[in-house]
């Protein structure tokens, strides 16, 4: 009877067991690592659909393409397959879309864009991605800085209460210097000396003489 039992279980299992499989693998949600390396999405369950956004990039330069959609309108159909939706490529022209088709394969995601027929396609495997990842629309928390030390304040200087106050003279005004002496007459004033006139040489005068009619005549001659 167990044997017999066990003989019309068995094909039961094995067709429940292929029924389920492909159900369990068609659940590409969660995060992956895309074929370059260079960054991982995110694919979530949007109303019956697939979404995908970037959600990681290597090179922090490029952080600007964090949360951008780049798949999106992918619908369940046989096989376990996810197609009818949109791709774009971020890194040639983020305005044309090209059609796509999703399946999944374990810890691998096999993604391919085609332009209206499949032969003309691009594959790309993607690999899953850890949970813990690092998202780049996630700002990681900074410890607060410890406070400064402060300072201690000197310590006041401290004497016995019995003992008066230490009275300080104060300081001695600082003498007014003393005014210039007055400037000293010179009681000499030096003596100015009186020049003489030059006196003209006097040339002494010819006498003139002269005879006129046996009579002679001396004078003094002109000039």
């Amino acid at each position: 009877m167990i044997a017999i039992i066990k003989r019309a279980i068995g094909p039961l299992v094995i067709s429940l067991a292929a029924t389920c499989s492909p159900a369990l693998a068609s659940s590409p949600t969660g995060l992956w690592y895309d074929h370059t390396g260079r960054g991982a999405v995110e694919i979530t369950n949007c109303n019956g659909k697939l979404c995908v956004r970037i959600v990681w990039v290597k090179d922090a330069n490029h952080k600007e393409g964090c949360g951008f959609q780049i798949i999106g309108d992918v619908k369940p159909v046989a096989g376990g397959k996810w197609d009818g939706g949109w791709i774009i490529d971020p890194e040639k022209d983020p305005k044309h879309k090209y059609d796509v088709e999703i399946t999944p394969q374990g810890d691998k995601l096999k993604v391919m864009g085609y332009a209206g027929v499949k032969f003309l396609s691009e594959t790309m495997i993607w690999t899953r991605a850890p949970a813990s990842l690092q998202r780049c629309n996630e700002s990681v928390a900074r410890a607060p800085e410890p406070a400064p030390a402060p300072v201690p304040a000197p310590a006041p200087n401290r004497r016995d209460d019995n003992e008066p106050p230490t009275v300080y003279p104060p300081p001695a005004a600082t003498p007014a210097p003393a005014p210039a002496p007055p400037p000293v007459a010179n009681p000499d004033p030096p003596k100015q000396v009186e020049r003489e006139a030059p006196t003209a040489s006097v040339k002494p005068k010819k006498d003139c003489k002269i005879e006129f009619g046996g009579i002679s005549l001396t004078f003094p001659c002109p000039d």
